[in-house]
C-alpha cells in the first residue's frame, strides 16, 4: 500500500501545482484587449471658421481659432499658443480661408501645436481675370516693342519661324504671365502690401536660364555660319522665305522634315503646358505669407529640356549655312 499511498500523493501535489499557476495567470482575454488609443499629435485641414481671442484670468491672453475638419460634421475650437502660430493667423486669417495644421490629440483635440499653412481660396472667375489681364499686359509691352507687329518676336532673320525665339517666347511667356497673374491676385485676395515676395524654384530658373542661353547660343551660330560662307564665297541655295509658316518649326530650310528642330520645339511645348497647367493649380489657393513661390518643375523635365536644347544647337552648329 505504500507504494500506491506515495503515487496518490504526487498526482495531489501537481493538481495543486498546476491549480496554483493557473490561478496566478492573467486571462487569456486581457492579453488580447486592444490597447487605448494613442494621443500623440496629428495633422489635420479644413476651413477656419473663426479667428478670436480668449481672455484669460491670468493676465495673458490665447487666440482662438474654430475649424471645420475635412468630412467632419462639426467645427471644433482650439487654443493657440505658439506665437509663431500666432504671426500666422494675424497675417490676415479669416473665416472661409482653408488651414493646415497639427492638434494636440486627433480624438479631442484642445490646442494647436503647429500651423503648417493658411491659405485663401480662388475662384475660378478671378483667376482668369488675373491671368487674362497679365498676359494683356505682356501683350502690349510687346506690341509697343515691334511698333505693332508682337508676332516678329518668332520670326528671324531668313523670314522664317525660329526655333530658338519660339520656344524662348513660349517658356518666358507663361512664366511671366502666372506670375503676373500672381501679383495681381495677390493684391486682390490679400491686399496691396502682398503683391511682392514672389519668387522661382532653382529648377524653373534653370529652365528660364536654359531657354535664353539657347536662344543666345543660335544667333551666335547662324551668325559665325554666314560669315564663314561670305569669306569663303559660299551662299545658301535655299530660296528666302516669303511668309512666316509654323511649319518652320519642324521643316529645314529646303523643306525636309528636322528631328532636331521638332524634338527641341515639342519639350519646349511639353514643359511649357505642364508649367501652364501646374500654375493654374498653385493659383486655386493664396498663401497668407509675405513671400511665396510659383509652382517648381521636376527634375526630369529639366533635365529633358536641357537634353532638347543641347541636341538642337549641336544640330544647328554641324549643319552647314542655310540649311540648319
Amino acid at each position: 500500500m505504500r507504494p500506491f499511498g506515495n503515487f496518490r500523493g504526487l498526482a495531489l501535489m501537481c493538481g495543486l501545482a498546476l491549480g496554483l499557476a493557473l490561478a496566478s495567470s492573467p486571462p487569456a482575454t486581457a492579453r488580447a484587449d486592444t490597447p487605448p488609443p494613442s494621443a500623440s499629435p496629428a495633422t489635420a485641414e479644413g476651413v477656419i471658421q473663426a479667428v478670436g481671442v480668449e481672455p484669460s484670468a491670468l493676465g495673458a491672453n490665447s487666440d482662438r481659432l474654430t475649424f471645420l475638419p475635412t468630412g467632419a460634421a462639426a467645427p471644433v475650437a482650439l487654443t493657440v499658443d505658439r506665437p509663431a502660430d500666432k504671426q500666422a493667423l494675424d497675417l490676415g486669417a479669416r473665416p472661409g480661408d482653408r488651414i493646415w495644421l497639427t492638434v494636440d490629440n486627433p480624438l479631442n483635440p484642445q490646442h494647436v501645436v503647429q500651423i503648417t499653412r493658411v491659405a485663401r481660396p480662388v475662384p475660378i472667375l478671378q483667376r482668369l481675370i488675373a491671368l487674362v489681364a497679365a498676359f494683356a499686359v505682356i501683350a502690349a509691352a510687346a506690341t509697343f516693342a515691334t511698333i505693332g507687329k508682337p508676332w516678329r518676336f518668332l520670326v528671324g532673320d531668313d523670314n522664317r519661324m525660329s526655333n530658338s525665339q519660339t520656344q524662348m517666347v513660349l517658356w518666358f511667356g507663361v512664366v511671366a504671365v502666372v506670375y503676373g497673374a500672381a501679383v495681381i491676385l495677390r493684391g486682390w485676395f490679400l491686399g496691396w502690401e502682398f503683391m511682392g515676395g514672389i519668387s522661382m524654384t532653382a529648377n524653373v530658373l534653370a529652365m528660364t536660364g536654359l531657354s535664353g542661353l539657347s536662344f543666345g547660343a543660335a544667333k551666335v551660330v547662324a551668325v559665325q555660319k554666314s560669315a564663314s560662307a561670305a569669306a569663303t564665297g559660299v551662299v545658301a541655295t535655299a530660296a528666302p522665305a516669303t511668309r512666316p509658316s509654323f511649319t518652320d518649326l519642324v521643316l529645314n530650310d529646303f523643306g525636309d522634315a528636322d528631328l532636331g528642330d521638332f524634338q527641341m520645339i515639342l519639350i519646349s511645348g511639353v514643359a511649357t503646358v505642364i508649367f501652364a497647367c501646374a500654375s493654374w493649380e498653385f493659383l486655386t489657393l493664396i498663401d497668407i505669407v509675405k513671400t511665396t513661390q510659383l509652382p517648381d518643375v521636376d527634375t526630369a523635365l529639366l533635365g529633358s529640356f536641357g537634353i532638347g536644347q543641347g541636341a538642337y544647337l549641336i544640330k544647328k552648329a554641324a549643319l552647314p549655312n542655310g540649311v540648319g
